[in-house]
């Protein structure tokens, strides 16, 4: 993998400025050293996306003549122009009557609808097409071809890191993130694309994805046939500073201005013209000069007072890495909502860092001109000035395709697809819209039409591009978000229905701990039950249900049940966590990372910690999924050994030995016993020596008495007695030892059985699914095959001329050409076009494949494996061809899956 490293960057930085590190890497082969990380091969979040990815092109539209002159009409100039609607509606497209032909023949009313001028003929897209990348064939575990594969790259963890990838050409790729915090990789990411043009340096690709600052490596890949040619790899250390955090400090979310309070940023006034705002009070729209003569909704609405936001070099904008000025378009007539896309854990501190890491990624990384934004908002509620050129102009951005000329982009960093930003952040975006729409009367709950396109005056990304973006828990707030956008501007105030004193005194503003404590991760605390205090390294505040703690480089983490109530017994030797708890483990267990170690719980071993020399090798065995299992103890350490006890094995490190297992009960020498005492008999003070256990002197006869023989009978006989007796008990004890050794072996036995039945299952399952996944791949190969069939047949009667009821090779109309290509794979269509809908079921244009139909009343085609066109036998003009759908989209198009 080639690294770049050290990016030159232009040093004219202003005092202000912090200069970001950028790193980029080739991104175009598979690393070998990638594909032996774990889950490096794991199935995609979106397989079927990734395996239809390959390499796709964008219209040259995009950079054909109009887009360099800007549209006709009168249109501003737009950074990424070239629509196919808008140049169909300067070229005049002619329409005409789709009327429904009769069972045996179609209307001569034919679809007069052009492709848009520009687009390359079909057969030139395969002139374009760049070599495939990569020379190791690789394949996901579901199949999808692996085109390009990063090594895991290490990170700076203190800081949030910016990511992204861009490409010279106009191809499109399917790329996927996944970053590792300590041994743990999380699951394969795709990231958003923004194939936009913002000046003659440009170049496509990704959009900016924000790291988790706790990651400390992070690892890419790009799935599909081919990588697109020439694809780098910008990861961007944005380096924290001091300022940042004063600059936070200085910009806390704050209640209205009064109007005109808000001062223009320094700078801004010498970019371009501004506009008239001496008008007080109502003010009334102008009729915007736009396609077809469309405007926007004429309204009256109060001017709303401008909000408080942090000014470019607030945050350490480095101005040398702007080119040129900015561009203005005669007004704003809608705004487009965004998310920026990774990680929601960052700290009010990290801001700053995270809009230098996005600016240097839109600037360095792609070649844009400024950062695409017009503004960020973060979850914190703060807002922040994106693009230069100031903040109450018609700034143009560089944030949605097509559709940068007259809106304004409003982008909350953070991803937003299974939850919506917090409160203040919602609020916060709400503010800054009504202020920007009021400076040109346009209303929330207006509609506007933009590059020949009519929207809604506050529209997502979605709504104008090819993308997730703004997620979508936070694309169903947008219908709240205009709402209580049109009670500001009915007020002309930033409070909604409440009216607000805009010189009064804003509150106190809120610790991070207290910003926890009323977030969505903090939502479990229950009210606060002491003041913030101090700990080493931070600050903490204990709550009825838990405890948060906050450093500098962690942010505010809190603790709650056995994992807290453990934490808090020994925090200062594990320090303080750094992420939340995480459940879902082994029989139902949870761990909490902290700085210098971890807790495991589990409902069987209560909660114990490890770290250190005896937590790394538990890790290598495979934490609580190997056969060690959860631990049963804390550590013990002292006089250069450490010990654990786990449900598997104890485990016991001494120094110059490392760590050895040993039975999880008992001590080392267990089952050891001195059985010297029963060998030699007792002496004095309870002890035996070797003399004990010498035999007795002989006596003769004469020396005996016989009261002394009687006596030593006696005394031989107890003597053997004794002897008997212990014989007895040692044939008890190894008795008794051989039948516990006899059920060891049994129950040994009998979970050796069980593992080998479980085993045996598993391996049935697992010989069952992969049966049923074969069969699943086999069925959807047949599928495929079938849909690449029809396709090339489909293909293969381009330039047909068009014959009203015609329905073979000779001549045919738009049903009879489907009817005919259908029919030579086994699939028999009625004759007409409403037939033919009614043959198959409704779609979504998101689940529509190539062979799909497409269906507008009086006309049919068959969709094409080029994303937005369709074969279909048109007019006499054009006869069978190959040709955008937008038009049929544009009267309600309906898609139509027949296989």
């Amino acid at each position: 993998m080639l690294a770049t490293l050290g990016l030159v960057v232009p040093t004219t930085a202003s005092a202000d400025s912090v200069t970001p590190e950028v790193n980029s890497f080739a991104l175009t082969d598979v690393s070998e050293d990638g594909l032996t990380e774990v889950g490096a091969t794991s199935a995609s979040v979106d397989a079927e996306g990734a395996a239809a990815s390959g390499v796709s092109y964008l219209p040259t539209l995009l950079y054909s003549e109009q887009r360099q002159q800007g549209f006709v009409g009168g249109l501003d100039s737009d950074d990424a122009n070239g629509s196919a609607a808008a140049v169909n509606a300067s070229l005049g497209a002619a329409t005409q009557d789709d009327e429904e032909a009769p069972e045996e023949s179609e209307s001569t009313e034919e679809p007069a609808e052009r492709a848009p001028e520009g687009d390359a003929p079909e057969e030139d897209a395969g002139e374009q097409s760049p070599d495939i990348s990569g020379d190791i064939s690789q394949k996901t575990e579901d199949g999808v071809n692996i085109a390009a594969l990063t090594e895991a790259l290490e990170l700076d963890s203190s800081n949030p890191n910016v990511v992204g990838v861009s490409w010279p050409g106009a191809e499109s790729g399917h790329v996927e993130i996944r970053t590792r915090i300590g041994d743990q990789w999380s699951a394969w990411e795709e990231v958003d694309q923004e194939q936009l043009a913002d000046g003659p340096q440009s170049t496509n690709g990704t959009e900016p994805f924000v790291v988790d600052a706790a990651a400390e490596a992070v690892q890419l890949r790009v799935l599909g046939e081919a990588a697109p040619q020439d694809a780098e790899l910008f990861v961007i250390d944005p380096k924290y500073t001091e300022n940042d955090a004063l600059q936070v400090q200085q910009n806390q979310p704050a209640g209205a201005v009064a109007p005109g309070e808000a001062a223009a940023p320094e700078g801004a006034e010498a970019e371009g013209a501004g506009l008239d705002l001496s008008q007080e009070g109502e003010v009334q729209t102008a009729a915007f000069s736009v396609d077809e003569g469309v405007t926007a909704q004429n309204a009256s609405v109060k001017r709303v007072p401008a909000p408080k936001y942090g000014t470019r070099s607030s945050w350490g904008a480095n101005e040398s890495l702007r080119r040129g000025s900015a561009s203005y378009a005669s007004s704003i007539r809608a705004t487009i909502v965004h998310h920026t896309a990774g990680s929601n854990t960052y700290t009010a501190e990290q801001v700053p860092g995270i809009l230098r890491g996005i600016y240097s990624f839109h600037t360095q990384g792609r070649g844009w001109s400024d950062v695409g934004y017009n503004m960020l908002v973060d979850k914190f509620g703060r807002l922040w000035e994106g693009r230069a050129g100031g903040m109450d102009r018609p700034v143009i951005g560089a944030h949605a395709a097509n559709y940068n000329s007259g809106t304004f982009g409003i982008s909350t960093l953070g991803t937003f697809t299974g939850s919506a930003p917090p409160a203040e952040a919602i609020r916060a975006a709400e503010h800054a819209i009504a202020w920007k729409l009021s400076l040109h009367g346009v209303s929330g709950d207006s509609r506007a039409t933009v590059n020949g396109r009519t929207i809604n005056a506050v529209s997502g990304h979605r709504d104008v591009g090819q993308t997730d973006c703004p997620g979508a828990a936070y694309y169903a707030k947008l219908p709240d978000m205009r709402r209580a956008i049109v009670q500001m501007q009915n007020n002309g105030t930033a409070g909604g229905s409440e009216s607000s004193n805009p010189n009064q005194t804003p509150p106190a503003p809120k610790t991070a701990i207290e910003r926890y404590a009323e977030s969505e991760a903090g939502k479990y605390l229950g009210k606060p039950t002491s003041a913030e205090f101090d700990v080493p390294g931070g600050k903490a505040r204990n709550y009825e249900n838990g405890r948060v703690y906050w450093s500098q480089s962690t942010g505010a983490v809190g603790t709650r049940g056995a994992i807290g109530t453990k934490h808090r017994q020994l925090w200062d030797e594990l320090g303080l966590p750094v992420q939340e708890e995480r459940g879902g483990l082994k029989d139902g267990g949870s761990f909490q990372k902290f700085q210098k170690g971890s807790i495991h719980w589990s409902p069987r071993t209560g909660a114990h910690y490890t770290l250190g020399v005896l937590q790394s090798y538990w890790g290598s065995k495979g934490w609580e999924n190997g056969h060690l299992g959860y631990p049963t103890t804390d550590p013990k350490s002292g006089n250069g050994r450490a010990e654990q006890t786990f449900q598997g094995a104890r485990l016991v490190w001494a120094e110059g030995y490392g760590t050895t297992e040993f039975s999880p009960s008992g001590d080392i020498g267990s089952g050891v016993r001195d059985t010297s005492d029963e060998l030699t008999g007792p002496r004095p003070g309870g002890g035996v020596t070797e003399d004990d256990a010498t035999e007795p002197e002989e006596t003769t006869p004469e020396e005996t008495t016989p009261g002394e023989d009687e006596t030593s009978e006696e005394e031989r006989r107890a003597a053997e007695d004794a002897e008997r007796e212990r014989a007895e008990q040692e044939e008890r004890e190894r008795a008794e030892e051989e039948r516990a050794e006899r059920e060891r072996q049994e129950q040994a036995d009998r979970e050796r059985a069980e593992q080998e039945r479980k085993a045996e299952e598993e391996r049935k399952a697992e010989e069952e699914r992969k049966k049923a996944e074969e069969e699943r791949k086999k069925a959807e190969q047949s599928e495929a095959d079938k849909r690449a069939a029809i396709i090339s047949t489909a293909k293969k009667y381009v330039g047909t001329p068009y014959r009203w009821g015609g329905t073979t090779p000779a001549g045919w109309d738009c049903s009879g050409y489907v009817q005919y290509v259908y029919k030579q794979h086994g699939v028999n269509l009625p004759r007409t076009t409403s037939q033919q809908r009614n043959a198959g079921r409704v779609i979504s244009e998101s689940e529509a494949k190539p062979g799909d139909l497409i269906w507008v009343p009086g006309h049919i085609g068959i969709i094409s494996d080029r994303a937005g066109y369709m074969y279909d036998a048109g007019s006499s003009s054009s006869g069978t061809s190959h040709r955008s759908y937008s038009w049929m989209k544009s009267r309600g198009a309906v898609f139509i899956r027949v296989l």
